[in-house]
């Protein structure tokens, strides 16, 4: 655990090289697998509200996906991490595995974040068809992974980013944008997050504090959409479906 010019950083490892993986220090590995270990149960009962909350069908299936991508986006990034920290250098393929499904759940949490927007806001044919665009590329995304995983970093990184700005360009479309400054505020906290993504080794706790912008960033879409999603909606001709109790 030796920082810069040989002093010892119990926070921060030296910065990996090229075509290598980061190594955490023991504290970092601990912050990474808390960071998201302790939004599991809250992401759970969050996604039970928003599932109550629908107030037809539609609502009622767009908040099923997005709440499994929540809670499996959470669970798997935990998993990963505290695989890493309890057998790292040990049991590579089962850390590799890890790392693959916890990519995995990014890009299905990408896609489900974007859902209910495109699905439940109405829009011209833009917004009515870039939802299978953006589902689309993240199975391409998924795909990609297990040919390429951790060979072409900075594509992956571009790939995260485009596929999650892609849906804002439906957003001149909508006939409400009721809750869409919400979504660029989340956007906004993402690409923040970005940055120490990226700064492993120049940043202690790095991928940690990327870590809690996502927490931040899906508690932001996920209030917007709890408050301006679901219930009634004047503005969409869709028929009333109340569920029973």
């Amino acid at each position: 655990m030796s920082g810069s010019c040989g002093v010892v950083n119990p926070y921060m490892n030296k910065r990996a090289a090229k075509n290598e993986n980061y190594e955490p220090t023991y504290w970092e590995h601990i912050a990474n697998t808390l960071t998201h270990g302790i939004v599991i149960i809250p992401s759970i009962l969050v996604s039970n509200h928003l599932v109550q909350r629908s107030y037809r069908d539609l609502q009622h299936h767009m908040m099923i996906i997005y709440g499994i991508a929540t809670f499996t986006l959470f669970l798997m990034s935990t998993l990963y991490h505290l695989c890493e920290f309890l057998f790292r250098p040990d049991k590579k393929r089962l850390r590799y595995y890890l790392h693959i499904t916890d990519r995995v759940a990014i890009y299905f949490f990408i896609a489900a974040s974007s859902n209910p927007w495109l699905s439940l806001r109405h829009s011209d044919y833009l917004g009515k068809n870039l939802k299978w665009f953006v589902w689309f590329s993240a199975i391409f995304g998924i795909c990609y992974q297990f040919k390429f995983h951790e060979r072409f970093k900075t594509v992956e990184t571009c790939m995260y980013i485009v596929i999650s700005t892609i849906p804002f360009a439906a957003m001149a479309t909508m006939n409400d944008r009721t809750g869409l400054p919400l979504m660029l505020l989340g956007g906004a906290v993402y690409a923040v997050g970005v940055i120490f993504f990226k700064m492993d080794g120049v940043i202690p706790f790095a991928h940690a504090i990327w870590h809690a912008h996502v927490v931040v960033g899906a508690s932001i879409h996920t209030y917007a959409i709890y408050t301006v999603l679901l219930g009634p909606d004047k503005f969409n001709p869709f028929p009333n479906v109340d569920f029973p109790q």
